[in-house]
């Protein structure tokens, strides 16, 4: 049997589509490639238990989208697996269709945030085979195969239908039943690793690479994030700190591998990451590889950072998300804004003692429907500020959309906060809320936000800090990737 796992090319004069591995959909003006991690994984499972599998990205191979479907009528799988959002969940409707012209008896999977917040959508307005409400890819789809072509039973979390077309379903899939440490380490050749090498913001080093400690978040209460439709709060599971160490030094290093993101929505913390700390530095894998992660704050004290400086940790990601205090509390971030400061000055104690080069990267968001103008304005002032201290080095900033499945997408349509319920418009080119911002004010203010790279303290301290040819790279392309983030952000 033959499995394809699949990106379809979305030609759109609005960029290329930011979409596998990512919380947020977003067209980006100059592309950004994320390794697809639980993809990646159930490539790499199907294949050990004997599928045959296709990895079919076409928009990280850049593939019109004729060239696309040529190649995969040629390759002629009997399976074909596809994740989508919601913002594109009808482009892919049409797709399928095309799909099912040219490969009529192939089986078609859809799966993602999107599919599982509303799967039987798109069983009836597609001719979808099988939609799943999961977020473990890798151990459903697997199930699914040996069902289809030994007959074995199928677990929780599919919806299909039946003979009479009404919908059937397995009922929940028990993610504790699934244990991470029982799949096997990607294979990255199989599932093309150097597509999301390069072309990538998260990496000063190149080749880099993406792994995943766990799924997803052990905090996993943000009502904005649609993750944790995928992975609920209280569902959290971690593969063992030794065996991502083995991963990194046997699998990694002998790419040529020189960086490492880790997009667990949270990395490990506590003992789990004073293990792996002292392990990356144990195994001198720190002289090798630099690593990065999503962090919350509040969590981190000053014996971490200086474990994380000394590991060799380049990157800390950390969501903010608004400076507004009240904003926190009903997203249920549970993080103090006084306190960030405060915290992010511990890194910097650190780096100076382990000659560490921690660089925290914040995000934030515009466009909630219960924040003012002034209030929006007050997160650019306070991302500003951290930038003149020298605190972060980085940000991303995007449009607030309430993905359904989430809380914040119960919430509004249960307040009628929603200004459109047409997928198409949940691409973060527009207001989506019926908020007290236009939506010319809010691309007006995220792109405030990544101007606030352009205070006199923050381009001295660039400067001052090349000590390279990588350094001064880095620094362009930095810039680059600024710019394009003004041009996605224009309305």
């Amino acid at each position: 049997m033959k499995i394809s796992i699949s990106y379809p090319p979305l030609e759109s004069n609005r960029g290329t589509p930011l979409l596998s591995q990512n919380r947020q959909f977003q067209w980006f003006h100059k592309a950004t490639f994320i390794y697809p991690m639980v993809p990646a994984y159930a490539a790499t499972l199907l294949k050990q238990n004997g599928y045959d599998v296709f990895w079919d990205d076409g928009i990280a191979e850049k593939l019109s989208y004729q060239m696309w479907s040529e190649r995969l009528k040629k390759e002629n799988p009997q399976l074909i697996a596809m994740e989508t959002k919601t913002p594109v969940v009808k482009k892919h409707w049409e797709i399928i269709s095309d799909i099912k012209t040219n490969l009529p008896d192939s089986i078609v999977v859809l799966m993602g945030d999107h599919i599982t917040a509303l799967p039987e959508e798109s069983l009836e307005n597609s001719n979808a085979d099988y939609c799943l409400s999961s977020g473990d890819y890798d151990f459903s789809l697997l199930s699914l195969c040996n069902f289809l072509s030994k007959g074995d039973p199928l677990c929780g979390g599919w919806y299909f239908k039946d003979q009479n077309g009404n919908i059937k379903n397995t009922g929940q899939q028990n993610l504790s039943a699934n244990d991470l440490n029982l799949l096997p380490h990607i294979d990255r050749q199989l599932t093309k690793w150097q597509l999301y090498a390069y072309e990538n913001g998260n990496f000063k080093y190149t080749p880099g690479t993406y792994t995943m400690a766990g799924r997803d978040c052990w905090w996993g209460k943000c009502t904005f994030c649609s993750w944790t439709t995928l992975f609920p709060a209280g569902k959290f599971r971690t593969i063992k700190p030794a065996r991502l160490l083995d991963d990194i030094e046997k699998n990694l290093i002998p790419l040529g591998i020189k960086e490492i993101f880790d997009d667990t929505g949270c990395f490990p913390a506590g003992q789990w990451l004073i293990k792996f700390c002292e392990g990356f530095i144990e195994r001198s894998l720190y002289k090798k590889i630099s690593f990065s992660c999503n962090m919350r704050f509040g969590v981190l004290k000053q014996k971490h950072y200086d474990l994380m400086a000394k590991a060799n940790f380049r990157l800390v990601l950390f969501g903010i998300e608004s400076a507004n205090q009240e904003t926190i509390d009903k997203i249920d971030k549970k993080i103090n804004i006084q306190n960030i400061p405060s915290e992010l000055q511990l890194k910097n104690i650190a780096n100076k003692t382990y000659k560490g080069c921690i660089s925290p990267h914040v995000t934030t968001m515009i466009g909630y429907p219960w924040e003012n103008y002034a209030d929006a304005k007050a997160t650019i002032d306070f991302t500003k500020a951290l930038f003149n201290k020298g605190l972060i080095d980085t940000l991303q900033a995007t449009i607030v959309i309430p993905y359904p499945g989430t809380p914040l997408f119960k919430e509004a349509k249960e307040k009628g906060w929603l200004a459109t319920e047409d997928w198409n418009d949940f691409d973060m080119r527009q207001l989506v809320f019926k908020g007290k911002i236009t939506t010319k004010e809010a691309m007006e203010l995220t792109q405030g936000i990544y101007k606030s790279f352009i205070v006199p303290g923050f381009i001295i301290r660039k400067l001052l800090s090349i000590r390279s040819l990588n350094d001064l790279k880095y620094l362009i392309v930095s810039g680059v990737r600024v710019i394009s983030h003004l041009l996605d952000f224009k309305k």
